[in-house]
């Protein structure tokens, strides 16, 4: 298998990563002065076997003996998932990626849309029927994307709330944090944004859907189009292609392990 410079290396089911993108996020899963007892198993190693379970969608119990027990590396997971580690790289990537292309760190406008997935898991869950139908127990995924088709937030609930009530909770999360924004695109499903974006000194801007070519019943909407090729590359993960967790927080947590394993092969 090729390994072009800046990739992912899959190889025999093995996800690792090279040498430069450790360096990326390195300081983050391994700070200098961490205290408390030395570690079992290096982090680097335990950030490679968390992206092998969000690539494979392995269970925990199966995690391959290389990465070390899969009990240690869980409790660790659980750790960053409450400090917020995975969510703090995948932002730090983006910022990566946009200064690569010649853009400025933080966006200035950003769009959003949800997707819902089926829930997959039996017992205590958050999972509510919810979306096409409103009878399938469903989870619902809202992203932020950015003109790079790059995820830059994340929130997930169960299929019940609307889309409107969802979007509104992740405007007033992410906008603080990015005062750079000004701008919000958004379908028609999300016209009652605009009191939540004006809040935040941004502008919601909704896009009408063009009438299709001759021949053709569809026509892609742009430039929201960008983050249903951003829901593509998530679903890529296998983790995602159901949402197995039992908390919103894991469900989460998994979506910004695929986005920060995805963007990894972009830098």
């Amino acid at each position: 298998m090729a390994r072009g410079p800046g990739s992912l290396l899959a190889v025999a089911f093995v996800i690792e990563l090279s040498d430069a993108q450790w360096s990326l996020v390195a300081d983050l899963f391994d700070p200098s002065g961490r205290r408390g007892a030395p570690a079992r198993i290096p982090r680097r190693q335990m950030v490679d076997s968390m992206l092998f379970l969000a690539r494979t969608g392995c269970q925990w119990r199966y995690l391959p003996a290389r990465y070390g027990p899969w009990g240690v590396v869980w409790q660790q997971w659980l750790r960053w998932r409450a400090n917020g580690v995975w969510e703090r790289a995948m932002s730090r990537l983006a910022m990566e990626i946009r200064v690569h292309h010649g853009r400025k760190p933080r966006p200035s406008m950003v769009m959003i849309d949800a997707q819902t997935v089926k829930g997959g898991r039996a017992g205590p869950t958050f999972h509510q029927a919810g979306g096409r139908g409103g009878h399938t127990f469903r989870a619902k995924r809202t992203v932020l994307v950015e003109i790079l088709r790059l995820p830059i937030a994340a929130r997930v609930e169960s299929a019940k709330p609307h889309d409107v009530s969802e979007g509104r909770k992740l405007i007033h999360e992410v906008l603080p944090t990015l005062p750079s924004v000004r701008d919000v695109l958004a379908d028609r499903g999300y016209t009652g944004l605009g009191k939540a974006t004006a809040k935040h000194a941004a502008q919601l801007h909704i896009k009408i859907p063009p009438p299709p070519p001759p021949g053709r019943t569809f026509a892609p909407i742009v430039p929201l189009v960008k983050v249903e090729h951003a829901y593509a590359q998530l679903g890529r993960w296998r983790r995602l292609t159901r949402c197995f967790e039992q908390t919103r927080e894991s469900a989460k947590a998994w979506m910004e392990v695929a986005a920060v394993g995805y963007m990894l092969g972009r830098v």
